[in-house]
């Protein structure tokens, strides 16, 4: 009688497991969109004469972006998403790491890590919701106009995007008007941030790996390990490594290759959410084994770049 009971009990998880998968969803940031930044004023250039949103200028010097901000997580929360928070994501950045050398490319530029990279990078978050309002006014009433743009923050790619304008009302405050305004496509929008996530939770998420030659290298990518050169046996651990074999190659140097679209897992052999970093990590320590026996080091550039730098044999 118990091993029936086990048995059955055994049945009832396995069925769940399926259910379980479907339920999960990806993890979102709400975030000011570079327009609305640039519109009020809240923007830094760094050193390079780049310009980025200034997002912590922004959460202190707007009340009213602290509040719409909220009412998007409210909505997202309500609606079973995991939510990294903004506010907590920039206190876990110094302002010493706005900026960071990463690596110095084949032409002797510096790869710089931008502001948002490490934003987006301290998150770990699979999506960003970049979020643009207005207030319409029409004499005594007032209404809000909304933009969201949900981009994959693996990727910068806009996955799914929802706009609009609520009803007009008298007294309504301005989160109030934005929630009538958003509720209204919440459905198709979340619907569209699923579809995206199952896709990559079956095809694998997109990033790019770099693998670069430093000037204490004795090779080059034509040197002959066995029966195939460093260029060959890099692409062959790309091809396995990645999910159903998929990815790309971007032009390259003598110094430096670059593969690009690299589908990786979503989670690892753990559980664990899987990046750039991690992916190429898993490369350097094959580069270390037979044949090639190559000592290197990984660096990122945010959750979807990454670079191997190979040093020396």
């Amino acid at each position: 009688m118990k091993n029936k009971f086990h048995i059955l009990l055994m049945m009832f998880c396995v069925a769940l497991l399926p259910c379980r998968a479907q339920m999960m969803k990806p993890s979102v940031m709400v975030v000011p969109s570079n327009a609305w930044c640039q519109e009020h004023g809240f923007m830094m250039q760094t050193a390079s004469g780049a310009s980025y949103p200034d997002y912590k200028a922004a959460m202190n010097g707007s009340t009213d972006l602290v509040n719409m901000i909220s009412k998007i997580n409210i909505i997202m929360a309500d609606r079973g998403f995991p939510l990294e928070n903004l506010e907590n994501a920039l206190k876990s950045l110094s302002s010493d790491d706005v900026e960071r050398k990463l690596y110095t490319d084949a032409e002797g530029n510096s790869i710089q890590m931008s502001a948002l990279d490490e934003i987006y990078n301290s998150a770990a978050t699979d999506l960003v919701l970049q979020l643009t309002w207005k207030v319409n006014r029409m004499g005594p009433k007032q209404s809000v106009t909304f933009n969201l743009q949900a981009l994959d923050s693996y990727t910068n790619k806009q996955v799914a995007g929802a706009e609009g304008t609520g009803p007009p009302s008298f007294s309504a405050d301005l989160s109030t008007l934005m929630e009538e305004a958003v509720l209204a496509h919440m459905d198709v929008f979340c619907d569209r941030l699923m579809r995206h996530f199952e896709d990559m939770r079956e095809h694998g998420r997109e990033v790019t790996v770099d693998v670069l030659l430093s000037e204490a290298a004795e090779i080059n990518f034509a040197t002959e390990f066995g029966d195939e050169n460093l260029q060959e046996i890099i692409t062959t651990l790309i091809a396995k490594e990645a999910v159903n074999h998929r990815f790309s190659r971007a032009a390259s140097t003598e110094t430096m290759l670059k593969y690009k679209s690299v589908r990786i897992p979503v989670r690892d052999d753990n559980g664990m959410p899987m990046d750039a970093y991690s992916f190429a990590r898993r490369l350097s320590k094959q580069l270390r084994k037979e044949p090639c026996m190559l000592n290197s080091k990984v660096v990122a550039k945010g959750l979807g770049q990454a670079a191997i730098i190979i040093s020396e044999e």
